[in-house]
């Protein structure tokens, strides 16, 4: 808990990029707020430009503090989180968006559609996860700890010969082993982007009056 701690002074005081365990794998961390962090985040991952990174918060309040979040949307959040759901929704100004972006070019964790960008975020039932965002006071980036094209990994020694002299966070990642299922609210319909390890039933189940509509599946 000593090590935990001081390694959470070391983050608040240099926000830069950090590893962390989540439900699933190691991912790469920078405060949501951050775009000159986010962008260094896109050096280091080699990560393709125009290729959004979802983020993950502490709780529903702090989502609804950098997010709008329509009724169905809230509702929808409380069955699934904490959990491995990602909902897009609407950032507030406050969030780092056109460095999260990484570009323009639409994919399955943005949707430009009528101008509207959303971003990808999440509660994870990592509780290690949730406590980095609250200590940020902000959501943090969940793209997974490795080289973009390289499988993700458990292990915090492949990540540190990923990314040599990185700080990474005490702690074990979860049993999980496939990412987030991405989700998006079209009107009384729950469109499924990417299935992953929470499964949301198949095509015509109804989940608090709203009905599933599976997209296409996509890499993240």
């Amino acid at each position: 808990m000593a090590s935990y701690h001081r390694k959470n002074i070391a983050m608040r005081s240099n926000p830069n990029i950090f590893a962390y365990p989540t439900e699933s794998f190691y991912a790469l961390g920078v405060p949501a707020t951050n775009a000159k962090a986010i962008r260094q985040l896109f050096r280091l991952k080699r990560r393709e430009k125009g290729k959004p990174i979802a983020l993950i918060a502490a709780d529903i309040q702090q989502v609804k503090k950098f997010f709008f979040m329509s009724k169905d949307e809230e509702r929808l959040a409380k069955k699934y989180w904490p959990g491995a759901v990602t909902i897009l929704l609407k950032p507030k100004r406050t969030i780092a968006v056109s460095a999260l972006l990484g570009g323009t070019s639409p994919t399955p964790l943005l949707n430009r559609r009528r101008g509207q960008l959303r971003i990808g975020v999440r509660v994870p039932a990592h509780p290690g996860a949730r406590r980095l965002a609250k200590t940020l006071g902000a959501p943090i980036t969940a793209t997974s700890a490795n080289i973009s094209g390289q499988p993700p990994t458990k292990s915090a020694r492949k990540v540190k010969q990923s990314f040599p002299g990185i700080l990474i966070m005490p702690g074990r990642c979860g049993k999980l082993r496939q990412p987030s299922t991405i989700i998006k609210m079209k009107k009384k319909k729950i469109l499924i982007l990417r299935q992953g390890s929470q499964n949301l039933s198949s095509k015509g189940t109804r989940i608090l009056g709203n009905t599933i509509h599976p997209v296409r599946s996509s890499s993240e």
